[in-house]
């Protein structure tokens, strides 16, 4: 019998009716399930060794799955289309009829930059990506683009809005349609101080999102505006995050209410009032005519299964308690990356939607 290879099969094949079959090459397993949209199914072997499995029809978008290999979690050897995080995972994506904004589409597409900046603030060079707008380099040198800082949660890295995220494809698709203007997509790094291995040190976040907000003042954006054509004034800056990077945008635009017009707080690390004074800190919250009024938008959305709802709600509260304009607003599921991919357009379409007339 010839010997079966990984290349003679496929893994993941998507079906017409967006069901999904998994397969997995082991000749020594004895119990192999596959982990796929909350699932956990049983695989049965087959001929030359290879295990199998078919989802019933799934919904539409990007799904996360691995396989447990008689009690050892395991990527797929055969998709190269992965999650990285502390715990990596493979993906599957299920087409859209009409695609979805994630999608690869037969529109302009723009380009992504991964460029190396100097950071004073970190002593050392640090990474970030930045998405630049179909027809970009054509456009008139006196255009000056609006900018939205995105970033990234914990566990992640400056690649995860474009690799998982698709942050890139979402504003080609939203150009194309006709429903944001032309913008630059800053995707930076988030951990000035590096993510800690075992039990988190009580003060991890505090101490990152301080040096992080420092870098990104006094490095990051004066890198960005000698680079690209970008605006410089707050109405054309906005921020947004997810997870830790929710945090890091509520941080960073409370403390600099001047720098910024809008700040988005996906799912967010908010703010804890149990551990620091936070109108002490931020004191835009604070006072008869809070500084951070001057924001545009200020914008909460929240899965009403996610393990940080609480935390959000007593921010809020604060916010609210201070006479602080937001919008928070919950929406049906957990701390995941569909609700994000959600996200991300639903806030560009606030801060750089087409104005009215066009």
């Amino acid at each position: 019998m010839t010997e079966v290879t990984a290349q003679q099969f496929r893994s993941p094949e998507v079906h017409a009716d967006r069901s999904v079959t998994l397969r997995l090459l082991s000749k020594t397993a004895i119990l192999v399930r596959a982990e796929l949209a909350g699932q956990k199914l049983q695989m049965t072997k087959g001929d030359n060794d290879v295990w199998e499995v078919t989802t019933e029809s799934l919904p539409a978008g990007i799904h996360d799955y691995a396989f447990d290999v008689d009690g050892t979690r395991v990527i797929d050897p055969c998709n190269r289309n992965v999650k990285k995080w502390f715990t990596m995972a493979s993906m599957v994506e299920i087409p859209g009829s009409p695609p979805l904004l994630t999608e690869f589409r037969d529109v302009p597409h723009g380009d992504i930059h991964r460029m190396i900046y100097p950071s004073n603030s970190v002593a050392h060079d640090r990474p970030v990506m930045v998405y630049t707008p179909p027809g970009y380099d054509e456009a008139d040198a006196a255009t000056l683009l609006p900018v939205v800082y995105l970033l990234h949660g914990f566990g992640d890295d400056e690649t995860a809005w474009t690799e998982v995220g698709r942050a890139h494809f979402i504003v080609d698709n939203l150009l194309a349609d006709g429903k944001i203007s032309p913008c630059v997509v800053v995707m930076p790094y988030g951990h000035p101080v590096p993510p800690p291995f075992g039990k988190r040190p009580d003060d991890y976040f505090i101490d990152n999102n301080s040096l992080y907000e420092r870098d990104l003042m006094t490095d990051l954006l004066p890198f960005i505006e000698r680079k690209f054509r970008v605006r410089r004034d707050a109405a054309g800056r906005s921020i947004a995050g997810l997870s830790m990077g929710g945090g890091h945008a509520i941080d960073t635009g409370l403390r600099n209410p001047d720098g910024f017009s809008a700040i988005g707080a996906f799912s967010a690390a908010a703010p804890e009032a149990e551990r620091e004074n936070l109108e002490q800190k931020y004191p835009s919250i604070h006072g008869s005519d809070p500084a951070a009024n001057r924001l545009k938008t200020f914008w909460i959305p929240i899965g009403d299964r996610d393990f940080l709802l609480e935390r959000n709600e007593k921010f809020v509260a604060l916010l609210t308690k201070n006479g602080v304009k937001h919008d928070f607003v919950r929406t049906s599921g957990g701390h995941e990356w569909k609700l994000w991919r959600e996200y991300f357009p639903e806030f560009l379409l606030k801060v750089v939607g087409r104005p009215s007339g066009q």
